[in-house]
């Protein structure tokens, strides 16, 4: 952990905080295993999405918390330790080793959410590390979210495949964020040839939006 962290933690919880009360504490000096962790049965057992590796200690991550009650955004970024927790404003250490980076989305949520700090809240894991192995992510409505090996020739078509195609959720409009900028495209446009089939580079972050219902 570096010397700055402290001072962004509470920089980023000041910013997400909007109005809500904290605990007062400083969970980043409270580092132990036995921190929250994610209500999932028997980590031992799963093997995580398809494609996708799990977070490890010494993992670079960066977390973007969105929450839509008043439009508000921070980041996050910190390592994963040997207990394979990370600190994040107000809800202090969160268990992510051997998550992949789609549970770990779901796990953070839901330490924020369970603790009472928000309603609702959209959280984004991105691995630093896992990045310069090459790989890409895909979230939203496919079958199998998670990280996965990029390949010479990869396009946005191709990669949704490889997650198992869209599901019955998905309105087939697929956002591809590359360096902080999302654009967005329509998967039966690029299948039926009347746009570019857009190739995908290591890093990408693709993400299939849900129809409302």
């Amino acid at each position: 952990m570096t010397a700055p962290r402290h001072s962004l933690f509470l920089l980023a919880a000041a910013l997400l905080a909007g109005g809500c009360a904290t605990t007062g504490t400083d969970a980043a000096a409270n580092r132990n295993p036995a921190a929250w962790r994610p209500p999932v049965a028997d980590l031992a057992a799963r093997t995580g999405s398809a494609g996708a590796r799990p977070l490890r200690a010494d993992d670079q991550v960066e977390v973007f918390l969105h929450i839509p009650a008043g439009d508000r955004s921070s980041k996050i970024a910190d390592v994963v330790d040997t207990f394979g927790v990370i600190t994040l404003p107000l809800v202090g250490d969160v268990k992510v080793g051997a998550l992949t980076t789609s549970e770990a989305e779901k796990a953070i949520a839901a330490a924020y959410v369970d603790g009472g700090y928000y309603q609702k809240i959209d959280v984004t894991v991105v691995c630093q590390s896992m990045m310069q192995e090459r790989l890409y992510y895909v979230e939203g409505s496919v079958n199998k979210r998670g990280s996965f090996q990029w390949t010479d020739n990869l396009t946005l078509r191709s990669a949704i495949i490889n997650a198992g195609g869209v599901n019955d959720f998905a309105n087939r409009i697929i956002e591809l964020t590359r360096g902080g900028v999302t654009t967005k495209y329509n998967l039966n446009q690029i299948e039926r040839g009347t746009v570019e089939d857009p190739p995908i580079q290591p890093g990408d972050i693709l993400k299939a939006q849900e129809r409302w219902l």
